[in-house]
């Protein structure tokens, strides 16, 4: 890996639009994808008939708006922008509407176990939505050059393990368990009850990780007010420092260092008050769930990795399956239309997101049984029929979705250090908003700590666009 990773790490985004290189045998996985700044590599082709086009047509029929998103400085930086407001953005309403379930409102739920796998199931019910969103507009994705995000509409080739729906079984068994076995549609392309043994084992790693992560946090943050849970939860970054160190051999440069470990440690200063209430359960749970985060985009990125994997053919070979009802041929010659590497690592998200999600909701049903928090439940909450607890709750669900969706996406774009690093200026502007008053010590350390936050962004900037220069001068 590279000797740092920067906050606009142009390596990791699937362009649609990937440099070719003709002079060169070989190259790595990180020049595939690499962008162009936009003085030196043109928004769109300017030759022929693509020209005289329209500029909306240009942007929306002929991939500009795929092309300038993941192909050029500018658009990356606005990618990248957007993707960390997202998920600071969902993080923060996630927090906010736990906040209401769990510990205030008129409608007190104070069961993590069961809280947490209400939204899950919610989840899953929003990416089978997304899913579905996606191939409706597939064709317009294709034309605006993002392709890549369309969910795959076909199951893969047989398996062994793979549940199938053969068509010399009987009529009444197919009607009657259509739903279990049919392998077209749901998140994967597979079905809603696909599950297949060799992913679902390259999977359950990640599946365990995931609901580690989210379960220990909600205990923590269940047990304990805002700034113990922050102080519980503050050597995340430190932590992914070490993993990605030491799992992925990344060196990071002493300013990035700097910049991390200035911020987390003005967190800890504006998470620290005098005679808060200190449960052992909140601190326990938060040390732990550190582990867990920190650790949690490493696995991710490794798991698509593996399942792309799976999937990677010869090079101009046609694909096993068909994964796509739309039209979308990669030209080489032109570099319009999707990659099969970057529809690969496309499907492999999806598919993913069906198995950690399933997996997930599997391991987690037996202990919300096994916790006891349902017959609590059924003594304690008179409020189960109301519509305001119900709508929460909902929005709870969303925002998992949305964070899953865009946290992923923001690895991709960026690194597990930078994607985790978020949390930290999040968690400052939490404590600002949600703690009530505070002391002056913790006024001085949100601010610093957003200064320090805003000094590692630019550093991650500044190393990406010279990297960037510098390969593309090692590439001429």
């Amino acid at each position: 890996m590279s000797s740092a990773i920067p906050l606009v790490d142009v390596s990791r985004s699937p362009s649609p639009y990937p440099r070719s290189r003709p002079g060169s045998a070989t190259q790595s996985d990180d020049e595939d994808d690499f962008a162009v700044p936009p003085s030196l590599r043109p928004l769109v082709h300017e030759q022929g008939e693509f020209s005289n086009r329209s500029a909306w047509k240009r942007v929306f029929l002929d991939g500009g708006f795929g092309a300038f998103l993941l192909s050029t400085w500018g658009g990356l930086q606005f990618y990248v922008a957007f993707l960390v407001f997202a998920v600071a953005g969902c993080e923060f309403a996630l927090v906010v509407l736990n906040r209401l379930i769990l510990l205030t409102g008129v409608y007190k739920f104070p069961y993590p176990l069961t809280a947490t796998w209400i939204q899950l199931v919610i989840a899953h019910v929003f990416f089978l939505l997304a899913a579905g969103l996606t191939r409706l507009v597939g064709k317009w994705l294709v034309k605006a050059g993002l392709g890549a995000a369309v969910a795959p509409s076909r199951s893969p080739s047989k398996r062994p393990g793979a549940l199938q729906l053969e068509a010399n079984r009987p009529l009444w068994v197919r009607i009657l368990f259509y739903p279990f076995l049919h392998r077209f549609g749901g998140i994967a392309g597979g079905g809603i009850f696909e599950f297949d043994l060799q992913i679902a084992r390259q999977c359950l790693l990640l599946a365990v990780v995931f609901i580690g992560k989210i379960i220990l946090s909600n205990i923590s943050f269940a047990y304990a007010v805002l700034p113990v849970y922050t102080l519980s939860r503050v050597g995340t970054t430190p932590t992914t420092l070490l993993f990605t160190t030491f799992l992925t051999g990344t060196n990071h440069s002493v300013p990035v260092l700097s910049a991390a470990l200035t911020s987390t440690f003005t967190l800890l200063i504006a998470s620290v008050r005098k005679g808060s209430r200190v449960t052992w359960e909140s601190i326990l749970a938060g040390t732990w769930s550190t582990v867990f985060v920190s650790v949690y985009p490493i696995i991710l990125m490794r798991t698509v990795r593996v399942l792309a994997d799976m999937r990677t053919v010869p090079r101009g070979s046609q694909p096993p399956e068909v994964l796509l009802d739309i039209d979308d041929p990669y030209d080489e010659a032109s570099g319009r239309g999707t990659p099969n590497a970057t529809r690969h690592a496309a499907v492999a998200y999806w598919r993913v997101v069906h198995y950690v999600s399933v997996i997930s909701l599997a391991v987690l049903t037996p202990l919300v049984i096994l916790s006891g928090e349902l017959g609590q439940i059924q003594r304690n909450c008179y409020f189960l029929d109301v519509p305001w607890f119900w709508f929460l709750t909902l929005l709870g669900g969303l925002s998992s979705f949305a964070v899953f969706l865009f946290y992923f996406l923001l690895v991709k774009a960026t690194s597990p250090l930078s994607a985790n690093f978020v949390s930290v200026p999040r968690g400052a502007f939490q404590l600002a908003m949600l703690s009530g008053k505070m002391p002056a010590h913790a006024w001085v350390g949100v601010g610093v700590c957003w200064a320090s936050s805003v000094w590692y962004a630019l550093i991650k900037r500044n190393e990406a666009r010279s990297r960037g220069k510098m390969r593309l001068e090692a590439a001429r």
